[in-house]
């Protein structure tokens, strides 16, 4: 099997599965514009409920004052049902029902998949695509796992003219439990024929670390997203960025 090297340690492997948003793309970038519009179409539609748009961005985890996010926030550490579940609880706490309140992050949600332009916002890491090249010329099969929805994944994949070096893309709908469960990286080690053993889970958040541990494999934890060294101090490995490993 090839050689994968992340700063000291080397990991002798097929596979090497791939977060996708902090990992491969500009997390901020994509996702706090995400959670403006999202707050911003709450704001419009809750008529006289009393809440303001701090309360909103605490729910989700994030700082759009200062551009930040919560490593462990319902954004960054949680899921989307999660999210929405933690934004219903906010609305619902400052006045609204129950019902108008689901509805209401519903139809924001549903609005924000047409109207936010997701290929604009996708930024891959610098040096991404070089080494997306070198990984294959080096045979190592290449997966996407991510809390994202794979069908959006791989249009944002097709948009950047990435998407011909994965040989697979697993999105939080495509299994039951998402990460920290094992799910996502079994799947995808299933569909690319490896044992999970033989594969390197690589993500920004202790919740990739966590699923790549769960399912048996190997981790490398990257600082190009939102979690800090510390953070991700129950990796194997913990580099600068994917443009940092060596084949």
């Amino acid at each position: 099997m090839p050689l994968l090297q992340a700063g000291k340690r080397e990991f002798d492997c097929g596979a090497v599965l791939l977060d996708k948003d902090g990992t491969l793309l500009d997390f901020k970038v994509m996702w706090l514009e995400w959670s403006r519009y999202v707050i911003n179409e709450l704001l419009a539609g809750i008529g006289q409920v009393n809440i303001i748009s701090n309360t909103l961005e605490m729910a989700m985890g994030v700082d759009l004052t200062g551009w930040q996010v919560d490593a462990e926030g319902p954004l960054a550490g949680g899921t989307l049902t999660g999210l929405r579940a933690a934004l219903e609880e906010t609305l619902v706490g400052a006045g609204m029902k129950s019902e108008a309140a689901a509805a209401l992050v519903a139809e924001a949600m549903r609005r924000s998949e047409t109207e936010m332009d997701w290929g604009n916002l996708a930024r891959p890491v610098p040096g991404l695509e070089e080494k997306l090249f070198s990984l294959k010329q080096k045979n190592f099969k290449l997966a996407v796992v991510t809390a994202d929805l794979a069908e959006r994944s791989k249009i944002t994949l097709q948009t950047l003219k990435l998407d011909h070096y994965f040989d697979a893309v697993i999105g939080a709908d495509l299994v039951k439990n998402t990460k920290p469960s094992p799910d996502m990286a079994l799947l995808a080690c299933g569909r690319l024929g490896v044992a999970p053993g033989n594969a390197v889970v690589i993500g920004d958040s202790p919740r990739d670390i966590l699923m790549a541990q769960n399912a048996g494999s190997g981790s490398i934890g990257v600082l190009s997203g939102v979690s800090t060294r510390g953070q991700l101090a129950g990796a194997d490995a913990v580099i600068p960025s994917v443009a940092d490993l060596q084949t």
